[in-house]
């Protein structure tokens, strides 16, 4: 057989990860729990057409001014790149995305109205985002959110100096813009019950996440500040003057160094951070270590706290110790090893506890309304999100535990598209934006095999490609306490920064393969408005796959006659 092309999309494809036309893909897209189409972004990117880059990107994703700024970045760790110079910077690459487009160029269309009702409990990134394609595919939904804003953890546990909060604003503006109502300041369980809303509405999205905070079984832990109540309290300016000027947080994700440098920012002069994690195993991100060593945040790597000490109702400190050894049952319960004379005490007046979220489940009422539950008491749901209970769904923390807003985004997308299958009646493998910006269905696209995922070292033509750093992002000098860190990618940067992508097992119509081919049997060929690479008609392939060792995305692939394979 003539070489085979797996291609870059050309169009945006709202939901399905096996395209007939992709045979080949990368590790960054398949290690994007949203799904982003991040190799179509960098050749759009490269070529300066920022707005159409962020209508790939909003294809999946309702919130890229979100995660280009607080996504931990799975698809950076997984890039080959990596392997030559340094990853991508992909996270600051969807940022600019986000930032270079032109205002108001990016607006999806409404499908005709369905005339079926949904309801979305939680108003996170997981609900909004259910609540937006539901929006998008003709379906009249509601949100109900206990708070009185929209946005969950991007609005009140994300620090402005990491997320400012216009950047949550805008983009939560943009799914109410799609025709989601919202009833903010209301409570399932309490203004309104689980059952009155199944009988209101065709089905029913959970999205609540993990509202409550984990605690430590030890003597004063009433005495601790719980982390998400902290960073909520700082959000709503709620916290001036009320940190003490030696902190101690336990705690060693990302979590607890948010408490940390925001309680610095409100005026604590010695902040500690214990966790269990040893060095070099926290969960926490590598430029959270980095922060905290540049802001003085002292690390008290394999401890954990057996006692907060105090005096009235003051805190006066906290005694800690060693650990030798830890691990977690299914149930969540730890198990500890101390190590033999490795107590201390710590001096502090405020104690923060950043110790893990759980499910609050009350408002479905007893037997948790008949849904199935996971040991860890997360909502169990099926690979569409759908639970035990029919016409109810979950999506984000709530059924996969504490986890990243990528991820929820992902969990509210499949949510909503099984939704919409389940009251249209309808199935399709692939969901694409036409010309018109609408959803419809493609399942023609679609394909019943997975991607094989190019590595490092399929790339034979690697050595095309000349050592180029990674572009760094600006730090902003401004000296306000809460200002935004990260100032981002210029243009020019962002342009030269995606131009490093090797589009790992998709073409991207360099003629590498026809400049190559000893037969001379390959031609480029228009294809709207482009050209790509195509047998000419009329010749046969040598099957000597010159073009196939000298690609330098990895895109193509054989299927040699048997004779050959002898």
């Amino acid at each position: 057989m003539p070489p085979r092309y797996s291609r870059e999309i050309t169009r945006p494809v709202v939901l399905g990860a096996q395209l007939k036309e992709q045979f080949r893909t990368s590790p960054c897209e398949t290690s994007c729990p949203i799904g982003n189409s991040i190799q179509k972004m960098n050749s759009l990117i490269e070529k300066g057409q920022f707005t159409e880059a962020l209508r790939y990107l909003r294809a999946k994703n309702p919130f890229p001014g979100i995660t280009g700024r607080v996504c931990p970045h799975f698809c950076m760790d997984a890039c080959n790149r990596k392997e030559m110079d340094g990853c991508l910077n992909i996270r600051a690459l969807e940022r600019a995305a986000e930032t270079f487009a032109e205002r108001g160029h990016v607006f999806f269309k409404r499908r005709p109205a369905t005339g079926k009702k949904a309801a979305v409990i939680g108003g996170g990134p997981a609900g909004l985002t259910a609540a937006y394609f539901l929006a998008l595919l003709g379906h009249e939904v509601t949100i109900y959110e206990a708070e009185p804003l929209l946005g969950g953890v991007p609005r009140y546990g994300v620090p402005n100096f990491r997320l400012p909060r216009d950047v949550v604003d805008r983009e939560v503006g943009l799914v109410l813009e799609a025709g989601v109502r919202a009833r903010v300041n209301t409570r399932v369980g309490v203004d309104i019950t689980m059952e009155e809303i199944s009988a209101r509405y065709d089905a029913v999205i959970v999205a609540t996440g993990v509202p409550a905070e984990n605690s430590l079984p030890i003597p004063g832990a009433e005495k601790a500040v719980k982390a998400v109540e902290f960073l909520r309290a700082a959000a709503l300016g709620q916290n001036t003057g009320k940190i003490g000027k030696n902190v101690v947080i336990m705690g060693g994700g990302g979590v607890a160094f948010d408490c940390a440098f925001t309680a610095r920012r409100l005026g604590a002069e010695n902040v500690h951070v214990i966790c269990l994690e040893k060095a070099g195993e926290m969960r926490a991100p590598a430029e959270d270590l980095e922060l905290a060593a540049k802001e003085g945040v002292h690390v008290h790597n394999s401890c954990t706290m057996s006692a907060i000490r105090t005096e009235g109702d003051k805190v006066t400190g906290v005694d800690y110790f060693e650990v030798k050894d830890c691990h977690f049952d299914e149930k969540g319960k730890l198990t500890l090893e101390a190590v033999p004379g490795g107590e201390h005490v710590l001096e502090c007046d405020t104690v923060i506890f950043a110790v893990g979220m759980k499910t609050d489940l009350a408002f479905l009422g007893e037997n948790a309304g008949g849904l199935e539950l996971t040991p860890r008491n997360w909502i169990k749901v099926d690979e569409s999100q759908r639970t035990s209970r029919a016409g109810v769904f979950a999506a984000g923390d709530v059924s996969a535990g504490p986890a990243s807003i990528a991820r929820a985004v992902g969990d509210g997308r499949r949510a909503a598209f099984a939704v919409h299958q389940m009251l249209t009646g309808t199935s399709s493998r692939v969901y694409a934006l036409n010309e018109e910006n609408m959803i419809e269905d493609c399942d023609a696209m679609g394909s019943d095999t997975a991607p094989y995922v190019v590595q490092y070292a399929d790339i034979y033509g690697i050595a095309q490609y000349e050592s180029v750093p990674s572009e760094k992002e600006a730090e902003n000098a401004c000296t306000k306490a809460f200002a935004e860190l990260n100032l981002g990618l210029t243009i020019e940067q962002a342009q030269k920064e995606a131009a490093r992508c090797f589009h790992c097992g998709h073409c991207k119509a360099c003629g590498t393969c026809v400049e190559d081919c000893p037969g001379y049997v390959l031609e480029m060929r228009p294809y709207q408005e482009a050209e790509r690479p195509e047998m000419m008609h009329g010749e046969e392939c040598w099957h000597c796959a010159n073009c196939r060792t000298s690609c330098p995305c990895s895109a193509i692939g054989f299927t040699f006659p048997l004779f050959m394979q002898v």
